[in-house]
């Protein structure tokens, strides 16, 4: 019970980091960071339809990453090495999307079965569903802040198998998205998923203990 308790509660928080991500990962978030970073002041090119661009071929909405400065510009904004890590970062993208999926079945999956047959043991399961992932993320947390910089490059390490994300100063992706883009969305995952993690908490100690408690009595 103490393995599945584990898995349960890392299945749980990638769930909730892919859901933050998928979030943060779309038109509306693009819209809000506009302007709040040094190298937005650099951008020659029209920065709703370009992010709009980018957003929308991560989400599937189109397969085109050949687009110009702006709508009416028929020429190829991007570099090559650009555009081959887009098609990179979506690859990485869907394949976390899946394993988030599986891990939303699984953590469903087992929820279900023990509120059904076991209703202490599913409060049981959730009261301590905070503590693994709050452990790993005050880790990377203090990572982020001590050193966002080896973190960010250790990530592309991992999910990466090329250079292409090594791009320059002036390249599209990198004057739309910082490093300081990254290091504020990161930690909006991180402290959303902390939320959500003791909100979760929260809702079993007050619908399912009482409940564990009243049929005790009966």
């Amino acid at each position: 019970m103490k393995i599945l308790k584990v898995v349960v509660s890392v299945a749980y928080a990638v769930v909730l980091i892919m859901l933050f991500a998928s979030l943060l990962t779309s038109n509306a978030y693009m819209r809000l960071s506009k302007g709040l970073y040094a190298s937005h002041d650099d951008i020659d090119y029209d920065h709703d339809y370009v992010a709009g661009q980018l957003i929308d071929y991560l989400n599937y909405r189109h397969d085109d990453l050949l687009f110009g400065a702006d709508a009416n510009d028929n020429t190829v904004l991007m570099r090559d090495i650009e555009i081959r890590h887009m098609v990179d970062v979506r690859d990485v993208y869907t394949m976390l999307r899946l394993i988030a999926l599986g891990c939303f079945v699984f953590v469903v999956g087992v929820s279900v079965m023990l509120y059904r047959k076991n209703k202490t043991a599913f409060y049981d399961m959730f009261k301590n569903i905070f503590w693994v992932p709050l452990g790993f993320f005050i880790f990377v947390g203090t990572w982020f802040l001590i050193d966002f910089g080896r973190i960010f490059t250790w990530f592309h390490l991992l999910f990466f198998s090329n250079d292409d994300w090594i791009l320059r100063s002036d390249d599209v992706l990198i004057r739309l998205l910082p490093s300081n883009f990254w290091l504020v969305s990161g930690s909006i995952i991180l402290l959303g998923t902390v939320v959500m993690l003791a909100l979760t908490v929260i809702l079993n100690e007050r619908f399912i203990k009482p409940q564990i408690k009243k049929n005790t009595l009966n």
